[in-house]
């Protein structure tokens, strides 16, 4: 038991090294003088690959081989994935459909490039690093819920980046319930690929939906305002997750990356 709880407390530890390194690199590179969503269209943001690489360094120096560098398994895999895609497809069909002259293939492609390399570094942070000692540390729920609220939570730290709290917290609220159907994909799957590409696909699809906005200055939501309106935008999605995670059979082999999990 204490060599568990040793490995959720190193792996906390790296979490938030790993979210110094995000914060620090993107305000040099930045300067905090820019919005999210400018950050990620304008240029290629060395942030994230910089912790991502921190990672790999500590998945190699740990030698921890039970964080879901595996293939999945596909049998069923459309059952447990198929509500998030369907929101990807409808983000990406609607930023396209925008009558936005700035969105250019070079933007695009910047775009892309930034949102798959988050989806790999949250990924391996939270439902990879995290996931993999709290999982052996605590029971199932605990397990979930703390990975879930420090994977949101994380996001707060937006604030010190963009300026915009209020953003920021409803960002955290949303990437909190996101969160536990993201692991809760990765439990199903058996494997953190599938989490990692549907997570940057799906940051890839909000960026082309907010890119062009233009926000006025003298508008102001308020923050109850802007919690509610994410609560019914990523409510499907949270309810979802549960709903991955009802069965018991799939539950009983949380702990490890066994045939258990992948009842569906």
């Amino acid at each position: 038991m204490q060599q568990t709880s040793n490995r959720l407390l190193i792996s906390i530890g790296i979490v938030v090294i790993w979210a110094m390194i995000t914060i620090g690199v993107g305000n040099i590179q930045t300067s905090g003088n820019v919005t999210l969503s400018e950050m990620v269209t304008s240029q290629i943001l060395w942030a994230t690959p910089a912790a991502a690489a921190f990672l790999l360094i500590i998945v190699w120096f740990t030698g921890w081989r039970d964080l879901g560098f595996k293939a999945p398994k596909t049998a069923g895999m459309l059952k447990v994935i198929w509500l998030p895609l369907l929101y990807i497809i409808g983000f990406v069909f609607y930023g396209f459909s925008k009558d936005s002259e700035g969105l250019t293939a070079s933007v695009i492609t910047i775009v892309f490039i930034n949102t798959m390399i988050v989806g790999f570094s949250e990924e391996l942070a939270f439902r990879g690093i995290l996931w993999g000692g709290a999982r052996k540390a605590m029971s199932f729920w605990p397990a979930a819920i703390l990975v879930s609220v420090l994977f949101g939570s994380v996001h707060i730290a937006n604030t010190f980046l963009t300026g915009e709290f209020n953003e920021a917290i409803t960002q955290a609220m949303i990437a909190t319930m996101s969160g536990l159907t993201f692991l809760a994909i990765r439990i199903r799957t058996a494997s953190l690929w599938v989490a990692m590409v549907l997570h940057g696909l799906w940051d890839f699809g909000v960026f082309l939906i907010g890119f062009g906005a233009v926000k006025d200055p003298s508008a102001h939501t308020s923050l109850l305002s802007a919690v509610l309106g994410g609560i019914g935008f990523i409510g499907p999605i949270f309810l979802f997750g549960l709903w991955l995670l009802r069965n018991e059979q799939v539950r009983s082999g949380w702990r490890d990356d066994s045939d258990a999990q992948h009842a569906v």
